[in-house]
């Protein structure tokens, strides 16, 4: 598998930036758990108009740069590529709605795609769910693929000013400010999710107040903090910036 030779998390200027990101989040995706050649991530270029993205046919752990396709956002037409992932319009129309997301991950993580088929939502038990302090969105349209742009549009609503929405009885899709907080909020969902799943089974819940939960976040998550996270992941798959 080829390595990459130098990995930021801040919003890619190059192509080779951009493919470099998408590998390494793809890896850190893959090591949640693979779900057969499924799941797939983007990331927005900082000119706004391009975007970059995971291949069909492949999984996660798999990913190299030339496994990734370059489009630009302003072309109709876009996605109508032999390569591309059936659901890629779930990138497209969120980067649409939403100016700030720099990057989007949809996949089946265990947790997450679990909690998707219930009526249950995240609790404030830990610092992991505090990323999450703007609620999780739902998409209830279909339990079907997300293949259409009316499709696709119905998800980024779904989203709202989230960083994260479940896609009921079917995965997640998760955004960041740039692929740093994306692959944050893939990773921090799983944890805190299996760590309710294990309050649930002890005792009755005792989560924070919304009080705590307002005066943790900016503490817990600094942007500085973001770049060693980022490094550390690029440490476990030799990938080093």
């Amino acid at each position: 598998m080829g390595s990459v030779r130098a990995v930021s998390g801040k919003r890619a200027v190059t192509s080779e930036e951009a493919a470099e990101q998408v590998v390494l989040a793809s890896h850190v995706m893959g090591s949640l758990g693979d779900d057969l050649t499924l799941g797939h991530v983007s990331v927005r270029h900082s000119n706004d108009i391009c975007m970059s993205i995971k291949r069909k046919g492949i999984s996660g752990s798999e990913v190299t740069v030339e496994d990734v396709i370059e489009v630009r956002l302003d072309e109709v037409d876009c996605l109508d590529q032999p390569r591309m992932h059936l659901e890629a319009i779930i990138h497209t129309e969120i980067y649409r709605e939403r100016p700030d997301v720099g990057a989007v991950i949809h996949g089946h993580p265990l947790y997450a795609t679990a909690l998707s088929a219930t009526e249950a939502k995240v609790e404030f038990l830990t610092h992991d769910s505090v990323l999450f302090k703007d609620g999780i969105g739902m998409y209830k349209d279909s339990a079907d693929m997300v293949t259409t742009e009316k499709q696709g549009k119905a998800v980024a609503r779904s989203l709202g000013t989230c960083r994260a929405t479940l896609l009921k009885n079917h995965g997640v899709v998760l955004v960041g400010e740039d692929i740093r907080y994306a692959v944050l909020a893939a990773v921090t969902l799983e944890r805190a999710l299996q760590i309710q799943t294990v309050a649930n089974s002890l005792g009755v819940l005792s989560p924070l107040s919304d009080d705590q939960v307002r005066d943790i976040y900016p503490r817990k998550y600094k942007d500085s903090f973001l770049d060693e996270y980022w490094a550390w992941w690029a440490r476990q798959f030799d990938q080093v910036k």
